[in-house]
């Protein structure tokens, strides 16, 4: 099931798409923004227009569409564990990330599978800060996948593997529990939502 970095964009996500489909469990940390999955259509733009400045507007929007409609197709237990400044970065404007954190307290009520946890602000340094990473597994195989500006790659290595799941446990144990991070979500909704009425 896993394969070797793909190509081209259209064939990664294409891949990442499968492998989310098949995967028995999906264990993802994003420090920067909200992650893929969980992203509202107009969040979305903005995040792939930012970060691929010459893609077609077109094109920007098929992919946005394509990651809006991904918590559909994951079937596994999944859990997001993202940092507190990606609810305060406002990705499209303060709007848009309004829009963007009701849509992830909607997500996460609806999806009785999806646990999304936040890394709150002020935590000390810990392994993340390397970078955003998504675990897989799927049987008895494992798999990371690990992007950055230029390039993707999903590896097998055990001992890739071994220093993920590390991470990854460090992570869980100082992210704030499911609840508490929906309050903390909602709160900073509710904090935007009264500076941008008090904007007009």
């Amino acid at each position: 099931m896993f394969g070797t970095p793909a190509e081209t964009l259209g064939e990664h996500v294409a891949r990442l798409v499968a492998i989310e489909a098949d995967a028995d469990s999906v264990q993802a940390w994003q420090p920067l923004l909200i992650p893929g999955a969980l992203q509202s259509f107009a969040y979305a733009c903005e995040a792939i227009q930012s970060t691929t400045p010459a893609l077609p507007m077109e094109t920007v929007a098929e992919r946005a569409d394509s990651r809006r409609h991904r918590i559909d197709q994951l079937s596994a237990p999944s859990v997001f564990i993202v940092d507190e400044s990606a609810l305060h970065r406002p990705v499209g404007g303060y709007a848009a990330l309004v829009d963007q954190l009701e849509h992830l307290l909607a997500v996460e009520a609806l999806q009785p599978r999806l646990t999304v946890q936040i890394l709150p602000q002020g935590i000390e340094a810990h392994p993340g800060l390397a970078g955003p990473f998504t675990m897989y597994r799927s049987a008895s195989q494992r798999a990371v996948f690990v992007e950055t500006l230029t390039s993707s790659e999903i590896t097998t290595r055990p001992e890739d593997v071994a220093a993920y799941a590390s991470a990854w446990d460090r992570l869980l144990g100082l992210a704030l529990p499911p609840q508490e991070s929906m309050q903390l979500i909602d709160g900073v909704r509710e904090t935007l939502c009264r500076r941008l009425k008090t904007a007009r």
